[in-house]
């Protein structure tokens, strides 16, 4: 997102510029080989998902029965959350918030399902921007994953650090990772209240979704008045934690900060190994909801399009497709990976180590 005051630092360069040996030198990543890691295991999603009968790797019917049902309930809990101001119903709705919130990242990733207007029913109903997440997300995040070019590299500064080569202060080193789960409570709050800011300067542009959350707020309000918001608030803090929680874990674990690791990938699809984080991929599809289905993470990553129903088959793939190059694969335990994510936050993996933005190919 372009800087509209166009602002220099003290040496002259303009903020949020990366500079990296190869992008100094104009060097860029080469096409790969068919015989390439990544070149092999596309061909061989494509020919299982031809094989299967979903050649554009589009959701199954088990994914599309969850979808609708997880809606219908979604919106039979905020009904009953706005009109009884039950503690205990709005927390089943938050906990049902994050599950159309993961929907929702899984439309948003598909043309057709976005351009029908299904990420704007599972991501702006829920206080996130559709629009900004297709940017941002889709655009940044998955092209340059853990580098200076990705958005969510510095999405939670200063509160928590991702950045492996930068060190921390005492603050973000010994308290800010242990207040994770009250952070991110206004995570949703946060993440709206940026992209507004966005809006009004010019630089991201204005859905019908983004009424949707103060909407809400106006309900719950002139129902129950303070603690209407209260409450709503809450509902929000619980969706919030369930979903960037996990979604932290998944590029936070140990191995995600080796930078040394990831700049000697040999083309991008390694790279996305590197710095992804995986675990309980031997459960089935409907079981994955208990994770949000990022559980399936790598895959996701080096298949954005290609519908979350078909993640744990084209794990299988991607296993046997790694054991025969000798790329390593990690598979951890949540439990672990929650502590790594912990102590990542807390100090550096790969202090003053480069970034190579396009690791991979070159």
């Amino acid at each position: 997102r372009p800087d509209m005051n166009n602002q220099v630092n003290g040496n002259g360069v303009q903020n949020n510029v990366h500079h990296d040996q190869y992008l100094d030198a104009n060097k860029h990543p080469k096409l790969m080989d068919d015989d390439a890691f990544y070149s092999v295991l596309r061909q061989r999603v494509t020919n299982y998902l031809c094989d299967i009968g979903y050649a554009s790797g589009g959701p199954t019917l088990e994914c599309l029965i969850i979808f609708w049902s997880v809606f219908c309930l979604w919106m039979a809990l905020m009904a009953a959350s706005w009109y009884t101001g039950s503690l205990a119903i709005g927390a089943v709705t938050g906990i049902f918030s994050a599950f159309l919130g993961a929907f929702g990242h899984n439309w948003v990733h598909q043309p057709k399902y976005k351009d029908w207007g299904w990420a704007i029913l599972s991501l702006d109903t829920v206080g996130f921007s559709s629009e900004c997440w297709y940017r941002d997300h889709v655009l940044q995040h998955h092209m340059y994953t853990n580098t200076p070019w990705d958005n969510h590299f510095r999405g939670t500064d200063p509160f928590l650090v991702t950045d492996p080569s930068r060190s921390r202060n005492f603050v973000q080193k010994y308290i800010t990772p242990y207040l994770l789960p009250i952070i991110l409570s206004f995570g949703i709050y946060g993440n709206y209240i940026v992209h507004l800011t966005w809006i009004l300067r010019g630089q991201e542009v204005l859905s019908i979704g983004k009424l949707i959350f103060p909407l809400f707020h106006y309900l719950f309000w002139y129902r129950w008045g303070l603690y209407g918001l209260a409450l709503y608030f809450g509902m929000n803090s619980i969706t919030a934690n369930y979903y960037f929680t996990i979604a932290l874990m998944n590029h936070n674990a140990e191995h995600t900060h080796n930078v040394k690791q990831r700049n000697k990938s040999r083309d991008w699809g390694e790279a996305q190994l590197h710095v992804s984080a995986d675990w309980c991929v031997d459960i089935p599809f409907w079981q994955g909801i208990v994770f949000l289905w990022l559980n399936f993470h790598t895959v996701h990553h080096l298949f954005p399009k290609v519908d979350f129903s078909h993640h744990p088959e084209i794990t299988k793939i991607l296993r046997k497709t790694c054991k025969e190059f000798g790329i390593p694969y990690v598979v951890g335990n949540p439990v672990q990976i929650y502590k790594e994510m912990l102590i990542s936050f807390s100090k550096p993996h790969s202090p003053m180590q480069e970034i190579i933005v396009y690791a991979g190919g070159i």
